[in-house]
């Protein structure tokens, strides 16, 4: 064997198992060259994971170091294999307010290892470090958060904030300050909304999206609105309103909305997904979505209406206000089949593709449904409570549920695929996840990271925040 070429050596590695590779690699130094060879673990990613792989631009954007990484994340996501560790939140004071349930979690876009967390009933925002597991920063908003959302490349160092007096905020995660606050719905759109006793107010910012220059926010009652950022004044952030988007449907108990760059010049869709129970025992799920380019929609019914007034902005020192114009249109169809459920639908994500919509239930199923067909493909059974929150990407679903168990589903087949590890002590209120993590909050404020690349678990701790200040 010693008498072997390098190149010898590569061919006859060809032939193993990843398992085999790692320990030749244990052998000597030049063993241990030859099987980190990128062509060998190149070859043994297309050949395990290629089927899961929808866009074949992925592998453009692969560096030759990085097939042996990708081989072991994907291979470690598809076994479960994980190490679990718990790191315990401080104590909080008595001066404090305990940490509520976890409301929302997005995890950057662009490469960058943070994420953002909302507790009920809060006005800050939390920022953590995925890397170091520990706060970087606590964001004080003016109002009680209703969702976050990080931005793309575009616009990756911004973080879009929706709150529950009918503003958002974008946040500058460098300069550590707020760019713009904006008013969400003007006067005139607020009398297609109604009044009532709920604890959410009806023009509150329930979503938003941020993708490169575009930003999309919805109201619970279906009010979509999508802006237009301009990043060119000298260091001043300006918006203008695009689009105001309704579907008339009636106050939502969930929501999802999706804001996506088609592969055209300049053409957007924003897709929204609702659910509301009209009857007793009886609850619709609605999707719809409308293409457009700049301020021409692209997919314009008979029953369009346009209003338009002129825009109003005001730049102050730190922020820029704009008060929106009033394009209040009614955008898409009704639906030529329902999608119906006989118990109440606690949670909705779309999928990347805008093609597949997950439904959480309180049967403790979760319903996968065809935006096109509007039928139901996959009913998924594995939880023991009520699903409370899902999230999917292209290849899979992670849901959380009040059995305080995160579980991992094939997007395809509609199979478990595996069961995290480290259960919450309460139910899981929130998830998200990407390539590397998966994160999830429950009720009792607690948050969990489970990091394929490193096979770790771990609990986030908190920044320790001035005493009297409310969580």
């Amino acid at each position: 064997m010693e008498k072997l070429s390098d190149e010898i050596l590569v061919r006859i590695f060809r032939f193993l198992s990843a398992r085999d590779l790692c320990r030749c690699s244990q052998v000597c130094s030049a063993w241990c060259r030859l099987a980190n060879d990128f062509h060998l673990w190149k070859k043994l990613f297309i050949e395990t994971f290629d089927k899961f792989i929808l866009d074949p631009s992925y592998y453009n954007n692969v560096f030759p170091t990085q097939w042996k990484e990708l081989f072991i994340l994907r291979s470690n996501w598809f076994s479960g294999h994980c190490h679990v560790q718990s790191l315990h939140r401080k104590t909080v004071t008595t001066q404090q307010k305990e940490f509520s349930r976890i409301i929302c979690l997005k995890i950057s876009n662009c490469g960058r290892s943070l994420l953002a967390s909302v507790n009920h009933d809060s006005k800050l925002v939390h920022l953590w470090s995925l890397i170091n597991k520990k706060s970087l920063q606590v964001v004080f908003c003016e109002s009680i958060v209703g969702c976050v959302d990080f931005g793309s490349e575009g616009s990756r160092n911004l973080l879009a904030i929706g709150l529950f007096n009918n503003k958002f905020c974008l946040w500058d995660l460098h300069r550590e300050k707020f760019l713009l606050t904006q008013v969400n719905l003007s006067e005139i759109s607020r009398e297609f909304t109604t009044r009532d006793n709920t604890s959410t107010p009806n023009t509150a910012v329930c979503r938003v999206n941020l993708v490169d220059n575009k930003i999309a926010t919805v109201t619970i009652q279906c009010i979509v609105k999508v802006w237009q950022l301009d990043f060119s004044k000298g260091g001043q952030l300006s918006c203008l309103c695009l689009h105001t988007l309704t579907t008339f449907k009636p106050r939502c108990s969930v929501l999802d909305i999706q804001l996506k760059r088609e592969p055209f010049d300049d053409v957007w869709s924003v897709s929204i997904s609702h659910a509301a129970e009209v009857l007793q025992n009886w609850n619709l799920v609605g999707f719809q979505a409308v293409r457009f380019q700049g301020s021409r929609l692209l997919d314009v019914g008979p029953r369009l209406d346009v209003v338009a007034e002129d825009i109003e902005c005001s730049d102050d020192e730190d922020d820029s206000v704009c008060y929106p114009s009033n394009n209040l249109k009614t955008w898409m169809q009704p639906q030529k089949e329902q999608m119906g459920s006989r118990t109440s639908v606690s949670c909705l994500s779309i999928s990347p593709c805008t093609k597949l919509v997950t439904s959480g239930q309180n049967d403790n199923t979760i319903s996968l449904w065809d935006t096109a067909t509007q039928c139901r493909r996959h009913i998924l059974f594995g939880h023991t409570g009520a699903i409370t929150c899902t999230d999917v990407d292209m290849h899979k679903i992670v849901s959380g549920s009040n059995d305080r168990t995160v579980k991992v589903w094939s997007l395809e087949s509609g199979d478990c695929q595996l069961t995290l590890p480290g259960d919450h002590s309460s139910g899981v209120s929130c998830v998200t996840f990407n390539d590397q993590w998966v994160i999830s909050g429950d009720n009792c404020g607690e948050i969990k990271v489970w990091d394929f690349a490193i096979n770790s678990l771990s609990v986030l701790q908190s920044l320790d925040l001035p005493s009297g200040t409310a969580c």
